[in-house]
């Protein structure tokens, strides 16, 4: 009997030791990752939540002689809706959805009510902070986009999230389009006065801190590290217009009439040298 009761109490003892072996490794692991892994682990976390994006300048302005532009940068804005807002109530939100779906579908026209109704509630439902309403939406459409229900309220109260960017527009069309050029970075061409005034008329990027949020996109938030960027300088350039179509009208009809793949034409004020169409 004493045999039987003392192999039992070494079982318990083994197991009990077993237990407590296992609970100084545990509790030495935390020791060391709280003291020794436990920074690096924080920033590495915060790393994949945490980043900072680089935020595009407006690029400057190619001009005619006259200040007319030939080349210019036009603000158009990503919209997106922070649906799952706290400070947004489900009392308030179910009150004036219906209101807010018409608006957009009566703005936008890309949608009807129904469907914008739907895919609101839904975006509610889901807890989404970062629901896009509409990309390329134009400043005329931005300002009567701020008088609708609930994104009246603002950025906080109202969810109301505007991203800005820009695209590159030529007002003239076709008319001196080889001369103005284009810039791509990615396959390294640099063409015409877009090219070669780069360094001058893309600015300094700034840089915004953006949280990663559950399904994968990344929402601005406020950091007082955040930098501006720099807008480009604009470039007034001795092209008279006026000429430049009269050339490029003579230059095209020589082309058809001899039937050449190519060709160029220059004009030069001679007193100064500048160039007045090419």
């Amino acid at each position: 009997m004493k045999d039987i009761k003392k192999d039992i109490l070494w079982r318990v003892y083994l197991v009990y030791l077993g237990i407590l072996f296992f609970g100084i490794v545990i509790i030495g692991k935390v020791v060391y990752i709280q003291f020794y892994e436990g920074n690096a682990l924080i920033k590495k976390a915060q790393q994949q939540e945490l980043r900072y994006f680089n935020i595009e300048a407006v690029r400057g302005n190619i001009c005619a002689s006259d200040g007319s532009l030939l080349a210019t940068s036009v603000p158009v804005f990503e919209i997106r809706m922070d649906v799952g807002s706290n400070l947004i109530s489900d009392e308030f939100f179910n009150k004036k959805v219906d209101s807010l779906a018409y608006c957009l579908s009566k703005l936008f026209k890309n949608k009807s009510k129904k469907e914008y109704l739907s895919e609101l509630k839904n975006a509610r439902k889901k807890g989404n902070r970062y629901y896009r309403l509409k990309r390329k939406v134009k400043y005329e459409q931005l300002k009567e986009l701020r008088t609708f229900p609930v994104l009246r309220l603002g950025k906080y109260r109202g969810g109301l999230i505007v991203i800005p960017k820009t695209i590159r527009k030529m007002p003239f069309k076709e008319l001196a389009k080889r001369t103005i050029g284009y810039e791509n970075k990615k396959e390294k061409l640099f063409v015409g006065l877009e090219g070669a005034y780069s360094e001058y008329l893309e600015g300094k990027k700034g840089k915004q801190l953006r949280q990663r949020i559950c399904n994968g996109d990344w929402k601005p938030i406020q950091d007082e590290n955040e930098i501006e960027p720099q807008n480009g300088k604009d470039i007034i350039t001795t092209i008279d217009i006026n000429i430049q179509d009269v050339a490029e009208n003579a230059l095209l009809e020589h082309l058809k009439e001899h039937k050449a793949f190519q060709g160029c034409a220059i004009l030069m004020e001679v007193e100064t040298g500048y160039i007045k169409a090419i």
